[in-house]
């Protein structure tokens, strides 16, 4: 048989297997293809999720490390400022206002019922009902420290004796330390200045 023939039958032959191959390839790809699609689109899901997640956290990092990290220094050497920028253990994780070191460390870890403040002492009621009057009176003086009445009634009672005409013109009503914050921020502090202040508590 002439070597043309035989090249013209081996061609169809050739290219019907190309065909059934390429068709089979196909049919793969065309399977393949839905789980693919699905893939990206759970993951365009996926990214707008975070995305949308992400904007109001990075807007409410941005708007409590604005607020709490302020404070208002004070002449007995203490500051008046925020816990933390977040307290997880309490509502919307807002801290609480108190008086701290200029380090940031807290003088006390609760809420106060009154605060009072004069040139050289800090003293007040915490707001912790749980326990006796006796137990939620404080002072501190920097020479003294940190005194209660219950650990050293003579000191504690010299403190207060000694400490001054209390929260300047403000008035001798019970001011928390929250109350007293703003209305120094407001007086004497209008640029906010920020003072170190940790990020969490709880």
């Amino acid at each position: 048989m002439p070597q043309a023939q035989q090249d013209h039958r081996v061609r169809p032959a050739s290219r019907l297997a190309s065909a059934v191959r390429h068709a089979k390839e196909e049919q793969v790809i065309l399977k393949g293809n839905p789980i693919r699609t699905l893939a990206r689109i759970l993951a365009v899901i996926s990214a707008g999720a975070a995305l949308i997640l992400l904007v109001p956290a990075v807007w409410l990092f941005i708007a409590f490390n604005n607020e709490y990290r302020v404070c208002v220094p004070l002449e007995n050497g203490m500051n008046l400022g925020y816990e933390a920028v977040f307290d997880l253990s309490r509502p919307l994780f807002k801290p609480i206002a108190v008086p701290r070191f200029p380090d940031g460390t807290p003088l006390i870890r609760v809420e106060t019922w009154a605060l009072y403040v004069t040139d050289t002492t800090i003293y007040g009621l915490t707001d912790d009902r749980r326990k006796i009057e006796e137990d939620y009176l404080f002072a501190w003086r920097a020479d003294t420290g940190l005194v209660r009445p219950q650990d050293d009634r003579a000191t504690y009672k010299a403190l207060i004796a000694e400490a001054g005409h209390a929260n300047w013109d403000i008035g001798t009503g019970s001011y928390g330390t929250g109350f007293l914050l703003k209305e120094l921020l407001r007086r004497r502090a209008p640029d906010r200045p920020r003072c170190p202040t940790a990020l969490l508590t709880w």
